[in-house]
């Protein structure tokens, strides 16, 4: 099981390899409440390398592009599976293709993501780890807050948007872009680098540190706090990290 997101399109690409059993139906459903918690435009279940000749598994993906088709924003979902597969032939007897459309292969149903349109209301800045980039990334959010009428999500969005931008300069060291697309009345943020190393969350300090430069490694602490969800996925060139703002 591998979860690679692709920050540009907003698109996750969930692989189920190996037999299909117990052990890899739980893993299954973790990995995609996980990634339908991130709320992608779009999810591809790439199940080309599943060995399912009983086609048992095909309630865990009717369940799966039903829960998708129900979010606010729906978020298309889409699979992949060699042609004349049993688990395709099951799928394609039940229908299922009308909510689940199938491709032969990731590059098929990459396409035909790509074909639905990109998102529509999202603004992007590609920056440097400067320390004025952090600031670059905040006004972002205040344009795409006025442009899309969301007062309410405005400050704690710039707040979580500075500490992730922050947090890309100081750590990856690396060319890193910030993302800001509409989801609903709320937004979802994320900063791309590339460094694959994933952040960590460290521990609050039990005592209060006699100078408050010293509190190191809180960024993400604040991030939780202010966002409704966030979270970080391995990309192919290294990592993002995103967070949910909603109101109240």
């Amino acid at each position: 099981m591998t979860v690679t997101a692709d920050w540009d399109t907003a698109v996750t690409v969930v692989t189920v390899r190996g037999p299909w059993g117990n052990p890899l139906r739980q893993e299954t459903f973790t990995a995609i409440k996980k990634v339908l918690s991130e709320h992608p435009a779009a999810m591809i279940v790439d199940l080309c390398d599943l060995r399912d000749v009983r086609a048992v598994s095909v309630p865990t993906w009717l369940t799966v592009s039903q829960v998708a088709a129900s979010m606010e924003p729906p978020v298309r979902a889409v699979g992949c599976l060699p042609r004349g597969s049993a688990l395709g032939n099951r799928l394609d007897r039940l229908g299922a293709r009308n909510f689940l459309p199938l491709f032969d292969d990731l590059a098929g149903a990459e396409a035909a993501v790509a074909a639905g349109g990109p998102v529509t209301d999202r603004l992007r800045i590609d920056l440097a780890p400067h320390p004025d980039s952090p600031a670059l990334a905040r006004n972002l959010v205040t344009e795409a807050c006025g442009a899309w009428g969301l007062p309410e999500v405005l400050y704690p969005a710039r707040l979580v948007m500075s500490e992730l931008a922050a947090n890309a300069v100081e750590h990856a060291r690396t060319a890193f872009t910030a993302l800001v697309l509409r989801r609903g009345a709320g937004v979802h943020l994320i900063v791309s680098d590339r460094e694959p190393r994933m952040p960590r969350l460290v521990e609050a300090p039990h005592d209060p540190p006699g100078n408050l430069w010293d509190v190191r490694g809180q960024g993400l602490r604040t991030v939780q706090a202010a966002a409704a969800g966030w979270g970080a996925l391995p990309t192919r060139d290294g990592k993002m990290v995103w967070a949910t703002v909603r109101p109240g």
